[in-house]
């Protein structure tokens, strides 16, 4: 699982880095997102608990559901585009979470 989590949060870094290149702009939610999906992948790699994952996850994607509604007051559609991709690659992540904690 914090392989997973390291791959979201290398692909959530990937993603920041794209949109402060096209918009010249830093967008701090999506950063500190990628930083705390970093973080939790090597506490997640200490503790080994998928439950713990679960949650981290799940605070995860509320944050990005915070970032989407900050986005809209900046008006540019990369960064709401990109918040709505990155709530439905959590929610899949949760899934997954989810079905490998029931087995």
């Amino acid at each position: 699982m914090h392989r997973a989590l390291a791959t979201v949060a290398l692909f959530k870094f990937f993603i920041a880095a794209v949109i402060f290149s096209t918009t010249s702009a830093i967008d701090p939610v999506l950063l500190t997102n990628s930083l705390l999906m970093a973080i939790s992948a090597l506490i997640l790699r200490i503790v080994e608990e998928g439950e713990v994952a679960f949650i981290v996850v799940g605070l995860i994607l509320l944050i990005d559901i915070i970032g989407l509604l900050l986005s809209f007051t900046y008006a540019t559609f990369k960064i709401i585009l990109s918040y709505i991709f990155l709530i439905i690659w959590d929610i899949q992540i949760l899934i997954l979470f989810r079905q490998i904690l029931q087995s």
